[in-house]
Protein backbone atom coordinates (compact mmCIF):
# COMPACT_ATOMS: atom_id res chain seq x y z
CA UNK A 1 0.00 0.00 0.00
CA UNK A 2 1.30 3.58 -0.90
CA UNK A 3 0.20 7.08 -0.17
CA UNK A 4 0.68 10.22 -2.10
CA UNK A 5 -0.75 13.50 -1.35
CA UNK A 6 -0.95 16.47 -3.98
CA UNK A 7 -2.56 19.72 -3.42
CA UNK A 8 -5.77 19.32 -2.94
CA UNK A 9 -5.78 15.66 -3.80
CA UNK A 10 -4.74 11.62 -2.53
CA UNK A 11 -3.86 8.97 -4.44
CA UNK A 12 -3.58 5.67 -2.56
CA UNK A 13 -2.32 2.42 -4.46
CA UNK A 14 -3.58 -0.50 -2.86
CA UNK A 15 -3.48 -4.35 -4.35
CA UNK A 16 -2.55 -2.08 -7.76
CA UNK A 17 -5.77 -0.65 -8.24
CA UNK A 18 -5.09 3.09 -7.54
CA UNK A 19 -7.60 5.21 -5.91
CA UNK A 20 -7.84 8.47 -5.55
CA UNK A 21 -9.97 11.60 -3.70
CA UNK A 22 -10.08 15.31 -3.39
CA UNK A 23 -10.59 18.21 -5.72
CA UNK A 24 -9.86 16.98 -9.58
CA UNK A 25 -8.13 19.90 -10.70
CA UNK A 26 -6.65 19.93 -14.03
CA UNK A 27 -7.33 16.00 -14.26
CA UNK A 28 -5.24 15.00 -11.36
CA UNK A 29 -7.33 12.03 -10.16
CA UNK A 30 -7.40 10.57 -13.23
CA UNK A 31 -11.34 9.51 -13.59
CA UNK A 32 -11.88 11.94 -16.65
CA UNK A 33 -13.19 15.20 -17.22
CA UNK A 34 -16.37 14.12 -16.11
CA UNK A 35 -15.25 14.00 -12.26
CA UNK A 36 -14.58 17.24 -10.47
CA UNK A 37 -14.29 15.77 -7.20
CA UNK A 38 -14.01 13.02 -4.94
CA UNK A 39 -15.27 12.76 -1.82
CA UNK A 40 -13.81 9.42 -1.02
CA UNK A 41 -11.33 7.36 -1.68
CA UNK A 42 -12.36 5.84 -5.36
CA UNK A 43 -10.70 3.70 -7.62
CA UNK A 44 -10.27 4.40 -11.37
CA UNK A 45 -9.30 2.50 -14.38
CA UNK A 46 -6.46 1.93 -15.56
CA UNK A 47 -4.95 2.54 -19.30
CA UNK A 48 -2.39 -0.38 -19.01
CA UNK A 49 -2.57 -4.26 -17.96
CA UNK A 50 0.30 -4.45 -15.85
CA UNK A 51 -0.40 -4.08 -12.34
CA UNK A 52 0.79 -0.62 -11.21
CA UNK A 53 3.78 -0.54 -8.48
CA UNK A 54 3.97 3.04 -7.56
CA UNK A 55 2.55 6.61 -7.81
CA UNK A 56 3.46 10.02 -7.05
CA UNK A 57 1.00 13.00 -7.01
CA UNK A 58 2.15 16.68 -7.12
CA UNK A 59 0.17 19.94 -7.03
CA UNK A 60 -0.86 19.96 -10.98
CA UNK A 61 -0.12 16.42 -12.29
CA UNK A 62 0.25 12.67 -11.05
CA UNK A 63 2.36 9.84 -12.78
CA UNK A 64 2.47 6.31 -12.56
CA UNK A 65 4.86 3.23 -13.32
CA UNK A 66 3.93 -0.01 -13.93
CA UNK A 67 4.89 -3.69 -13.29
CA UNK A 68 6.44 -3.58 -16.58
CA UNK A 69 8.06 -0.85 -15.94
CA UNK A 70 6.04 1.89 -17.91
CA UNK A 71 5.42 5.48 -16.94
CA UNK A 72 1.99 6.89 -17.32
CA UNK A 73 0.87 10.58 -16.24
CA UNK A 74 -1.93 12.70 -15.97
CA UNK A 75 -3.05 16.61 -15.28
CA UNK A 76 -1.71 20.00 -16.61
CA UNK A 77 1.19 19.40 -19.64
CA UNK A 78 1.28 22.91 -20.08
CA UNK A 79 4.67 23.29 -17.93
CA UNK A 80 5.87 20.19 -19.83
CA UNK A 81 5.83 18.15 -16.47
CA UNK A 82 3.81 15.09 -18.27
CA UNK A 83 6.60 14.66 -20.56
CA UNK A 84 3.75 14.62 -23.21
CA UNK A 85 4.46 16.27 -26.74
CA UNK A 86 0.59 17.99 -26.41
CA UNK A 87 0.65 20.79 -23.79
CA UNK A 88 -2.45 22.62 -25.24
CA UNK A 89 -4.71 20.11 -23.21
CA UNK A 90 -5.52 18.86 -19.52
CA UNK A 91 -5.07 15.38 -19.37
CA UNK A 92 -8.08 14.02 -17.23
CA UNK A 93 -6.69 10.23 -17.75
CA UNK A 94 -3.27 8.69 -17.25
CA UNK A 95 -1.21 8.42 -20.87
CA UNK A 96 1.77 6.71 -21.64
CA UNK A 97 4.99 8.50 -21.68
CA UNK A 98 6.29 7.71 -25.39
CA UNK A 99 9.24 9.50 -24.79
CA UNK A 100 10.40 6.73 -22.59
CA UNK A 101 9.56 3.71 -24.69
CA UNK A 102 11.86 1.10 -24.37
CA UNK A 103 13.46 2.30 -20.90
CA UNK A 104 12.57 0.66 -18.58
CA UNK A 105 11.58 2.71 -15.40
CA UNK A 106 12.25 1.58 -11.22
CA UNK A 107 10.34 4.58 -9.88
CA UNK A 108 8.89 8.37 -10.33
CA UNK A 109 9.09 11.61 -8.52
CA UNK A 110 6.44 14.71 -9.47
CA UNK A 111 7.45 17.98 -8.12
CA UNK A 112 5.91 21.45 -8.37
CA UNK A 113 5.68 21.66 -12.91
CA UNK A 114 8.28 18.96 -13.34
CA UNK A 115 9.04 15.36 -13.03
CA UNK A 116 11.90 12.73 -12.51
CA UNK A 117 11.60 9.51 -14.01
CA UNK A 118 13.91 6.95 -12.68
CA UNK A 119 15.15 3.80 -14.32
CA UNK A 120 15.85 0.38 -13.68
CA UNK A 121 19.79 0.64 -14.66
CA UNK A 122 20.15 3.68 -12.28
CA UNK A 123 19.76 6.72 -14.56
CA UNK A 124 17.56 9.67 -13.91
CA UNK A 125 15.50 11.29 -16.69
CA UNK A 126 14.02 14.96 -15.88
CA UNK A 127 11.21 17.38 -17.63
CA UNK A 128 8.83 20.03 -17.12
CA UNK A 129 9.77 23.67 -15.81
CA UNK A 130 13.26 24.33 -14.79
CA UNK A 131 13.20 28.06 -13.41
CA UNK A 132 15.82 27.02 -10.40
CA UNK A 133 17.84 24.07 -11.78
CA UNK A 134 15.76 21.60 -10.62
CA UNK A 135 15.56 19.45 -13.45
CA UNK A 136 20.03 19.21 -12.73
CA UNK A 137 21.03 19.79 -16.29
CA UNK A 138 23.29 22.64 -15.76
CA UNK A 139 20.84 25.72 -16.85
CA UNK A 140 17.22 26.46 -16.26
CA UNK A 141 16.19 25.64 -19.34
CA UNK A 142 12.92 24.05 -19.34
CA UNK A 143 12.47 20.30 -21.07
CA UNK A 144 9.49 19.47 -22.70
CA UNK A 145 10.13 15.74 -22.94
CA UNK A 146 12.29 13.59 -20.39
CA UNK A 147 16.10 14.21 -20.35
CA UNK A 148 18.56 12.25 -19.07
CA UNK A 149 20.98 13.76 -16.31
CA UNK A 150 24.31 13.30 -17.72
CA UNK A 151 26.69 14.24 -14.75
CA UNK A 152 25.85 13.85 -10.65
CA UNK A 153 28.73 15.26 -8.17
CA UNK A 154 29.99 18.40 -8.90
CA UNK A 155 30.19 20.31 -5.83
CA UNK A 156 30.54 24.00 -7.02
CA UNK A 157 28.09 24.05 -9.52
CA UNK A 158 24.63 25.48 -7.86
CA UNK A 159 22.92 23.78 -11.29
CA UNK A 160 24.54 20.09 -10.89
CA UNK A 161 23.34 17.61 -8.46
CA UNK A 162 26.10 17.82 -6.40
CA UNK A 163 26.82 15.36 -3.15
CA UNK A 164 25.98 16.81 -0.04
CA UNK A 165 29.97 15.28 1.00
CA UNK A 166 31.97 17.48 -0.75
CA UNK A 167 33.29 15.25 -3.22
CA UNK A 168 33.13 13.42 -6.42
CA UNK A 169 31.82 10.26 -7.22
CA UNK A 170 32.25 8.42 -10.16
CA UNK A 171 29.74 5.85 -11.24
CA UNK A 172 26.91 6.68 -9.38
CA UNK A 173 24.13 4.18 -9.67
CA UNK A 174 20.95 6.16 -8.21
CA UNK A 175 18.47 3.71 -6.14
CA UNK A 176 15.82 6.35 -5.03
CA UNK A 177 14.75 10.05 -6.23
CA UNK A 178 12.67 12.82 -4.55
CA UNK A 179 10.99 15.69 -5.39
CA UNK A 180 10.00 18.46 -3.69
CA UNK A 181 8.21 21.46 -4.69
CA UNK A 182 11.57 23.27 -6.45
CA UNK A 183 13.95 21.07 -5.20
CA UNK A 184 15.36 17.06 -5.86
CA UNK A 185 16.84 14.72 -3.69
CA UNK A 186 18.28 11.65 -4.91
CA UNK A 187 20.42 8.42 -2.93
CA UNK A 188 23.15 6.52 -4.98
CA UNK A 189 23.13 2.89 -3.89
CA UNK A 190 26.64 3.85 -1.51
CA UNK A 191 23.87 5.96 0.68
CA UNK A 192 25.55 8.98 -0.60
CA UNK A 193 22.54 11.77 -0.97
CA UNK A 194 22.47 14.42 -3.73
CA UNK A 195 20.60 17.75 -4.07
CA UNK A 196 20.10 20.60 -6.39
CA UNK A 197 17.58 23.00 -7.32
CA UNK A 198 15.91 25.89 -5.07
CA UNK A 199 17.69 26.32 -1.53
CA UNK A 200 14.95 27.32 0.73
CA UNK A 201 14.76 26.56 4.44
CA UNK A 202 18.35 24.97 3.71
CA UNK A 203 16.65 22.11 2.16
CA UNK A 204 19.56 21.13 0.16
CA UNK A 205 21.56 20.10 3.23
CA UNK A 206 24.71 22.97 2.03
CA UNK A 207 23.93 25.43 4.39
CA UNK A 208 24.12 28.16 1.79
CA UNK A 209 21.25 29.81 3.14
CA UNK A 210 18.00 30.19 4.98
CA UNK A 211 15.08 32.12 4.17
CA UNK A 212 11.58 31.74 5.97
CA UNK A 213 8.85 29.82 3.69
CA UNK A 214 5.75 28.33 4.22
CA UNK A 215 7.05 24.77 4.43
CA UNK A 216 7.30 21.36 6.31
CA UNK A 217 9.25 18.38 7.39
CA UNK A 218 8.18 14.94 8.90
CA UNK A 219 10.73 12.26 9.76
CA UNK A 220 9.64 8.82 10.19
CA UNK A 221 11.37 6.34 12.72
CA UNK A 222 12.55 2.80 12.29
CA UNK A 223 10.03 2.15 15.10
CA UNK A 224 7.63 4.21 13.70
CA UNK A 225 7.15 7.14 14.92
CA UNK A 226 6.99 10.65 13.57
CA UNK A 227 8.51 13.70 13.71
CA UNK A 228 7.50 16.88 12.41
CA UNK A 229 8.58 20.28 11.77
CA UNK A 230 8.21 23.58 10.02
CA UNK A 231 4.91 25.25 9.28
CA UNK A 232 1.74 24.14 10.56
CA UNK A 233 -0.27 24.90 7.46
CA UNK A 234 -3.83 24.52 8.83
CA UNK A 235 -2.82 21.99 11.27
CA UNK A 236 -1.21 19.30 8.10
CA UNK A 237 1.82 19.36 10.85
CA UNK A 238 -0.69 16.99 13.21
CA UNK A 239 -0.12 18.96 16.23
CA UNK A 240 -3.90 20.20 17.44
CA UNK A 241 -2.35 22.36 20.39
CA UNK A 242 -0.56 24.67 17.80
CA UNK A 243 -2.53 27.43 15.43
CA UNK A 244 -3.25 26.99 12.06
CA UNK A 245 -0.19 29.50 10.96
CA UNK A 246 2.31 28.51 14.00
CA UNK A 247 5.88 27.24 13.04
CA UNK A 248 7.84 24.02 14.95
CA UNK A 249 11.46 25.03 15.04
CA UNK A 250 12.49 21.74 15.99
CA UNK A 251 11.90 18.20 15.43
CA UNK A 252 8.76 16.95 17.84
CA UNK A 253 7.05 13.59 18.01
CA UNK A 254 3.62 13.89 17.10
CA UNK A 255 1.99 12.29 19.82
CA UNK A 256 -1.61 12.74 18.29
CA UNK A 257 -0.07 9.33 16.39
CA UNK A 258 0.60 7.47 20.16
CA UNK A 259 0.15 3.52 20.09
CA UNK A 260 0.41 3.82 16.02
CA UNK A 261 3.04 2.16 14.02
CA UNK A 262 3.35 4.83 11.16
CA UNK A 263 4.54 2.91 7.98
CA UNK A 264 4.88 5.48 5.74
CA UNK A 265 3.72 9.43 5.69
CA UNK A 266 3.00 12.12 2.89
CA UNK A 267 2.08 15.44 3.06
CA UNK A 268 0.53 17.71 0.74
CA UNK A 269 -0.01 21.71 0.66
CA UNK A 270 -2.46 21.54 3.96
CA UNK A 271 -2.92 18.10 4.56
CA UNK A 272 -0.96 15.22 5.43
CA UNK A 273 -2.05 11.32 5.43
CA UNK A 274 -0.27 8.24 7.61
CA UNK A 275 -0.59 4.28 6.68
CA UNK A 276 0.30 2.26 9.52
CA UNK A 277 2.01 -1.53 10.05
CA UNK A 278 -1.61 -2.42 9.69
CA UNK A 279 -2.78 -1.03 6.85
CA UNK A 280 -4.72 1.93 8.53
CA UNK A 281 -5.31 5.41 7.27
CA UNK A 282 -5.20 8.26 8.99
CA UNK A 283 -5.46 11.96 7.61
CA UNK A 284 -5.20 15.54 9.43
CA UNK A 285 -4.95 19.04 8.24
CA UNK A 286 -7.45 21.16 5.56
CA UNK A 287 -10.17 19.70 3.88
CA UNK A 288 -11.72 21.81 2.33
CA UNK A 289 -11.65 19.88 -0.96
CA UNK A 290 -12.41 16.68 0.33
CA UNK A 291 -8.77 15.18 -0.21
CA UNK A 292 -8.41 13.73 2.94
CA UNK A 293 -11.65 11.81 1.81
CA UNK A 294 -14.61 12.95 4.21
CA UNK A 295 -17.25 14.79 2.82
CA UNK A 296 -18.84 15.96 6.32
CA UNK A 297 -15.37 17.67 7.56
CA UNK A 298 -13.78 20.60 6.64
CA UNK A 299 -10.49 20.43 8.92
CA UNK A 300 -9.15 17.66 10.98
CA UNK A 301 -6.90 18.67 13.37
CA UNK A 302 -6.21 15.65 14.63
CA UNK A 303 -5.51 12.53 12.89
CA UNK A 304 -8.77 10.83 11.16
CA UNK A 305 -9.39 7.35 10.03
CA UNK A 306 -9.63 7.28 6.24
CA UNK A 307 -11.72 4.92 4.63
CA UNK A 308 -11.96 3.13 1.22
CA UNK A 309 -14.71 2.95 -0.89
CA UNK A 310 -15.85 0.17 -2.85
CA UNK A 311 -16.62 0.94 -6.10
CA UNK A 312 -16.83 -2.68 -7.48
CA UNK A 313 -20.19 -3.69 -8.63
CA UNK A 314 -21.13 -7.24 -8.97
CA UNK A 315 -20.34 -7.93 -12.58
CA UNK A 316 -17.23 -6.64 -11.60
CA UNK A 317 -16.98 -3.80 -13.57
CA UNK A 318 -15.22 -0.30 -11.62
CA UNK A 319 -17.97 2.08 -10.99
CA UNK A 320 -16.89 6.18 -12.09
CA UNK A 321 -17.53 8.56 -9.85
CA UNK A 322 -19.30 11.88 -10.76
Amino acid sequence: MQIKTGRYHTLLLNNSSVYSCGSSLCGVLGHGPETTQCVAFNRFIFPSSAPVVQVSASHNHAAFVTQFGEFFTCGDNASCCCGQQDTGRLLFRPKLVEALHGILCKQVATGLSFTMFLTREGSVYTCGANTHGQLGHGDTVDRPTPKIIVALGDPHDELQPRAIQPFKRKGVHVVHVSAGDEHVVALDSSGYVYTWGKDYLGVLGHDDEVCASKRKTFVLSDAGRVYGFGWMGFGSLGFPDKGASDKITRPRVLDSLWGRHIAQVSTGLYHTVVITNRGKIFGFGDNERAQLGHDSLRCCPRPTEIFIEDTTDQSGVVQESA
